[in-house]
């Protein structure tokens, strides 16, 4: 097993991995230490049934079901499918999942701990998913904004209707249905420290960070801009091109993601995902 890495900061590729239920103990660790190392990992050229990923989803944590009920497996509802395939003229997985940048379910009190993606379809051209850095973003603050950062918190929503940084996808119509369901704000460090590696990561998001607590408003905005301005600088992002039998697998703790799109017809990136419950964030 190889693992070679993907950029100068974060992010690798595993090659020669075989994941499998009677997978070494050796091997397991391998793939577990590259994952706390370098935050984004790829494992190559991978053949997962759905019980088999929901194993290999295991060694990282419990599983956790998505809060919508809609683009789930029929007989594996661990599994979320992500996909921009027909069938009989209706679409069999969630189309624009993660168009903003975002951490899965930092809308929650206990958000994943980490993503796995396994790729069973990819498209020639397009369909893309970039990755931020978090620690690297922090990390570049000037002293005076990680001094103004401590002990402040965000505002976190599931509800694309009351961010107006982010559109509703034009699958879920008004969006309504989907988003407008009552689930409650939570509020998270906006730095947070990370379990297992002790490093500082800058958590706040577009998509679900809605403002800084109890800030005006507009101070509250602007301060957010200029955060996710640093999250998004060119040096702390990684694109992902897929390959079929790519399983992805990120530390949503230290790194934001999001799907680039642009997928050229008529090609289909169909991807099944697992969620690992995570720890309330500090």
């Amino acid at each position: 097993m190889q693992i070679n890495k993907l950029t100068d900061s974060f992010a690798a590729e595993v090659v020669g991995a075989r994941i499998s239920d009677d997978m070494s103990t050796a091997d397991l660790q391998t793939i577990m230490d590259a994952f706390i190392a370098h935050q984004v990992i790829v494992i190559r050229g991978q053949s997962m049934t759905p019980v088999e990923q929901k194993n290999f989803s295991r060694n990282f944590g419990e599983l956790v079901l998505h809060i919508s009920s809609k683009n789930k497996h029929e007989d594996h509802p661990e599994l979320l499918i992500l996909s921009n395939k027909k069938i009989d003229g209706k679409w069999v997985g969630a189309t624009n999942a993660g168009d903003e940048w975002h951490t899965d379910t930092q809308y929650t009190a206990k958000p994943c701990k980490c993503t796995m993606l396994h790729a069973l379809e990819v498209p020639e051209e397009g369909g893309e998913t970039g990755f931020i850095n978090t620690y690297a973003a922090y990390e570049a603050l000037d002293k005076k904004t990680k001094d103004r950062l401590v002990n402040l918190r965000g505002v976190n929503s599931w509800n694309r209707l009351r961010n107006p940084r982010v559109k509703v996808p034009e699958q879920h119509g008004d969006g309504k249905s989907v988003y407008d369901i009552g689930h409650p704000d939570v509020f998270h460090p906006i730095v947070r420290t990370h379990p297992e590696t002790g490093r500082k990561a800058l958590y706040v998001s577009p998509r679900h960070t809605l403002h800084v607590d109890g800030m005006d408003p507009e101070e509250s905005e602007d301060l957010l801009q200029k955060l996710f301005a640093m999250q998004q600088r060119p040096d702390h992002i990684y694109i992902h091109k897929w390959q079929l039998g790519d399983v992805l697998i990120w530390d949503n703790r230290c790194t934001l993601h999001k799907g680039m799109g642009g997928i050229k017809e008529p090609g289909i990136r169909h991807l099944h995902r697992t969620l690992m419950e995570g720890t309330i964030p500090v």
